[in-house]
């Protein structure tokens, strides 16, 4: 009980009540069968195995810092904290950490803001222990209504009254602690304090490099299986995952555009294989030295696909798809409420060494959101014009985005079309909206 804080005791007791219920109620029998289903799928092989590995790594970063007086056994309770919300969570979330390149930077500097001392300061004192069985499950419910309220604008109002109460409640744990930090100083000003500050962030830190190795070793696992499909002839097969291997290293996401330039080759033969790993290369050397592309004739690739970046729109790879067909693409951005939320993203096509066509994409799953799709599309074709074209969009193609009305205009070479196209017998008379801008 020393070990824990009141805080903390509260949120145990509340688990141990929920989970009595749970194993105890015949109303849970569902639920119970589902968890097993849940626990059996957690002890997986690859799964325990991957586990046991984190475990030997940090005990063995636990026992060098504590070689340099960087932690102690008073920090048990962070350490363990730490390893089953940060360490082994952030072992599901690899393919979200590989699209993150700030995640590394961002998870350890996140600590060191002062909102984070700020949460941290406050979590110093907490409430009498009946205060914290009280305030622990209002701060779910509070949290978990919002959650849902966020998830639909019809309930904005229910979302500031939540966001309001949180507030409330946030101005008033400040409040009990500066007059805890002015009457009992002494239980913040000692050298635990301190510890429990800095050991979470540096543990992160420590655990980078064994993320990073779980990642890499997860993406060639996934990429030699594709190689399963791509690749018929098995010496073939071997010879691809050595020479990925030497050629790539950790460098997996040269490891990942190779894979998928494989499967789009027909690999027959030995210098079939060497030539994916020369076009890649061939490739990254063209994206870092971009060739100038005369503007009647379009735009560099590599320059285009940079264009909506700040906007949340970065184009992935260029990539060829057939002899002379190139392309890339951003993943769709979701921007409205509703269980099939609208979405819009960001296309290149075009030749190797040249993208003729820039498009938006807009898909509108509901009719009744069209306003706010335009909204969206008008605001990103603004900027994708002034970046293409040096020029605003005209007031033509800003009302017939406003009316989802199909057009077309010409400028100085360059054809601007609004392309709609509505999806037959849809439940809520959903459509697309393209916004093209070419030089064919």
């Amino acid at each position: 009980m020393d070990i824990l804080n009141n805080r903390e005791i509260a949120i145990a007791l509340w688990l141990l009540a929920i989970s009595f219920y749970i194993f105890s109620s015949s109303k849970m029998a569902e639920v119970r069968t589902s968890f097993k289903g849940v626990l059996s799928a957690f002890f997986a092989r690859k799964i325990i195995t991957v586990l046991c590995l984190m475990l030997f790594y940090m005990a063995t970063v636990i026992c060098w810092l504590s070689e340099l007086d960087l932690w102690n056994a008073e920090q048990l309770k962070n350490t363990v904290f730490w390893c089953v919300s940060v360490g082994f969570m952030s072992l599901f979330k690899l393919e979200q950490i590989k699209k993150d390149k700030n995640f590394f930077k961002h998870s350890v500097v996140d600590s060191l803001k002062l909102l984070a001392i700020l949460q941290f300061i406050v979590g110093v004192y907490t409430f009498p222990l009946w205060g914290e069985v009280l305030l622990v499950p209002v701060l779910a419910l509070i949290g978990a209504m919002l959650a849902i309220a966020e998830t639909d604008k019809k309930h904005h109002q229910v979302k500031v009254l939540l966001e309001y109460c949180l507030s409330l409640l946030g101005v008033v744990l400040i409040v009990y602690t500066l007059y805890m930090l002015t009457t009992s100083f002494g239980n913040f000003g000692k050298a635990k304090t301190a510890y429990d500050f800095f050991v979470p962030p540096l543990l992160t830190l420590c655990y980078v490099p064994f993320l990073f190795f779980m990642m890499a070793y997860s993406t060639y696992e996934q990429v030699f299986v594709r190689l399963t499909f791509s690749i018929n002839n098995r010496f073939h097969r071997y010879a691809a995952k050595f020479y990925a291997f030497v050629l790539f290293n950790v460098r997996i996401r040269l490891l990942e555009r190779w894979s998928y330039q494989v499967a789009r080759a027909n690999i027959e033969s030995h210098s079939d294989l060497v030539d994916t790993f020369k076009h890649i290369f061939k490739v990254r050397w063209s994206e870092r030295n971009p060739k100038n592309v005369p503007k009647e004739h379009g735009w560099s690739p590599y320059e285009a696909k940079g264009f909506l970046v700040k906007e949340g729109l970065s184009a992935g790879f260029y990539n060829r798809l057939y002899e002379e067909e190139w392309s890339a693409s951003s993943p769709t951005e979701e921007f409205s409420d509703g269980i099939t939320p609208d979405n819009i993203a960001y296309y290149i096509e075009g030749s190797e060494e040249i993208a003729n066509l820039l498009k938006l994409k807009v898909n509108v799953n509901d009719a009744a959101r069209s306003q706010q799709a335009c909204e969206k599309l008008e605001g990103m074709a603004e900027i994708l014009s002034i970046y293409s074209l040096n020029l605003p969009l005209s007031e033509e193609i800003k009302n017939a985005i406003s009316c989802c009305e199909s057009y077309s205009e010409k400028y100085d070479g360059k054809t601007i079309s609004l392309v709609v196209e509505h999806w037959p017998n849809h439940r809520f008379n959903g459509y697309v909206i393209k916004l093209l801008i070419s030089s064919i």
